[in-house]
């Protein structure tokens, strides 16, 4: 039989004075503690640190203005890289209007707002080299997508425009309704772009769109012009001499709109040829005068016949011509660029409220927009291109060239004030000044 195992007997550990004083550990202040120690170390190492950070800024070394910057400047604005407080007036604050001001005039979008945002709020500095007036989509629709809301009296029926689509993006105002051009003119594209070649006075037909219309190299349209667009292909228009007895050496009535100034031409051209050739007197004019009269009185004759021949026959074939007093009155048409607005040198752009850039499209053909201007037989046809003339390209694109900005400005440049180009110049040569920017 196995013996049986007792467990263990607890022996209770003495606990005296002495045994607990061996235990102590009598130089316990003069060893060092790692908390303590760390709290030594702070206290001594981050005054130091934050001096070494500031000392590039304090002492200009190593351009240390950079570590405050938020990011890459526009290139616009590069020439200000060097010098911050040109436009942070205020240190490690936003950028207020006035700031942008001492530059860019900025007049305001529409007078009828209800509140206008700060210029940085749309305009964001230090992203990188992209144009700062191509702003996101975001900032137009804010407004624009209840424009109720936002402004006061608002007269347009748009008021609810979130993208370049139907039914999300008005038809440009050149097609509201009622919409003419009501220039006195009698022009027929059709006639100077026929769908088959044909050649009329010496003239090969089809013309070109570009041999009437051209434009500057910021891309803005030459306005139309008699003397530098027709008058090569239209000088018989101008013939004055209804009676043939000058024998081609007359020349062409002035384009002018001076009636009183073509009638001097014209009798100073008879006079001239009458003190040339005294026989011609002897020519009859006509029915209305036989051969052999006075010269006062052959004069008169063929200054009147010939002034009623110009206005009544020639300028009705481009300009339409009204009678006041029993006289033959040419309407003004004034420089042929924008809607016409009688009795003003220019009217408005067909384009309200929008830029269109010519030169941005100048891979297309002028007809891929214009579409409807090789069938136009009338002036009062608009021939700006419709908003479906646009949609192919924008509006679905997934690009920049869906963006708002692309066709529309947020402020009114009509309302620019006239810089004071001096003082922006003195401004700009004072930064050149010194070493170039880094």
């Amino acid at each position: 039989m196995a013996k049986e195992e007792k467990p263990l007997e607890y022996e209770r550990r003495i606990l005296d004075t002495k045994t607990l004083a061996q235990r102590l550990v009598l130089a316990y202040q003069q060893r060092g503690h790692g908390l303590r120690l760390s709290r030594k170390r702070l206290a001594y190492g981050l005054p130091l640190l934050a001096a070494l950070a500031v000392a590039p800024f304090l002492t200009g070394i190593g351009g240390g203005k950079r570590a405050f910057t938020n990011g890459q400047i526009s290139g616009a604005h590069v020439i200000f890289e060097r010098d911050c407080a040109k436009c942070h007036s205020t240190s490690f604050a936003k950028v207020k209007d006035q700031d942008c001001k001492v530059c860019h005039d900025g007049p305001r979008h529409q007078a009828n707002t209800n509140a206008e945002p700060r210029c940085a709020e749309c305009h964001i500095e230090h992203k990188g080299t992209a144009r700062l007036a191509a702003v996101t989509d975001a900032n137009c629709t804010r407004c624009h997508s209840d424009l109720s809301a936002h402004g006061k009296q608002i007269q347009s029926k748009a008021v609810r425009v979130t993208h370049f689509a139907p039914n999300k993006h008005p038809e440009f105002s050149a097609h509201a309704a009622g919409s003419a051009d009501k220039r006195p003119l009698r022009l027929n594209h059709a006639i100077h772009m026929p769908a088959q070649p044909k050649t009329i006075r010496g003239l090969k037909l089809p013309m070109k769109c570009i041999d009437c219309h051209s434009f500057e190299v910021s891309g803005a349209a030459v306005p139309v012009s008699f003397d530098k667009h027709c008058l090569s292909c239209h000088k018989g228009e101008l013939g004055f001499d209804v009676y043939q007895v000058l024998n081609g050496e007359a020349g062409i009535a002035p384009h002018s709109k001076d009636g009183q100034n073509i009638s001097a031409f014209i009798r100073d051209a008879y006079s001239k040829a009458l003190d040339a050739n005294p026989g011609l007197t002897q020519r009859p004019l006509g029915r209305n005068l036989d051969g052999g009269a006075s010269r006062a009185v052959w004069l008169e004759t063929a200054v009147r016949d010939s002034t009623s021949f110009v206005f009544e026959k020639k300028c009705r074939y481009c300009h339409e011509v009204t009678i006041e007093n029993g006289l033959p009155v040419v309407e003004k048409v004034n420089r042929v660029a924008g809607r016409f607005v009688s009795g003003k040198k220019e009217g408005p752009r067909w384009l309200e409220h929008a830029e269109f850039r010519h030169h941005a499209h100048r891979m297309v053909t002028c007809v891929s927009c214009h579409t409807k201007s090789m069938e136009s037989q009338k002036t009062s046809d608009i021939l700006v291109p419709a908003m479906e003339s646009c949609l192919p390209c924008h509006g679905s694109s997934g690009t920049s060239m869906d963006n708002c900005s692309q066709c529309h400005y947020y402020h009114d440049k009509t309302l620019e004030k006239e810089r004071d180009r001096k003082t922006i110049e003195e401004l700009i040569g004072s930064l050149r000044v010194g070493s170039t920017p880094q």
